[in-house]
């Protein structure tokens, strides 16, 4: 799953992969999410990808967990760069 944000000027691309690196429990699937943030087309490379994980867990519970999650960073970065002193 891969969804698709503008904000102040930025592009947020969250991406929603299963967690390959853990090994869960049966039935038990943990998510992870891939953030790329870019403008003009291009990535920015200060903060770009970036992965996201849950800190408890390392991982998500479920996909919306880690896409909004992900999507709440990814604006948080993007905001204290825009501030940030040059």
């Amino acid at each position: 799953m891969i969804r698709s944000y503008n904000h102040k000027g930025y592009v947020l691309e969250v991406a929603i992969e299963t967690s390959s690196r853990l090994v869960p429990p049966p039935g038990e699937i943990r998510y992870l999410a891939i953030v790329t943030i870019s403008r003009s087309g291009r990535p920015v490379t200060a903060f770009s990808p970036l992965c996201m994980g849950s800190a408890r867990y390392s991982s998500f519970a479920s996909a919306e967990d880690a896409l909004m999650s992900a999507h709440t960073a990814a604006r948080i970065f993007v905001d204290e760069w825009v501030q940030a002193p040059s």
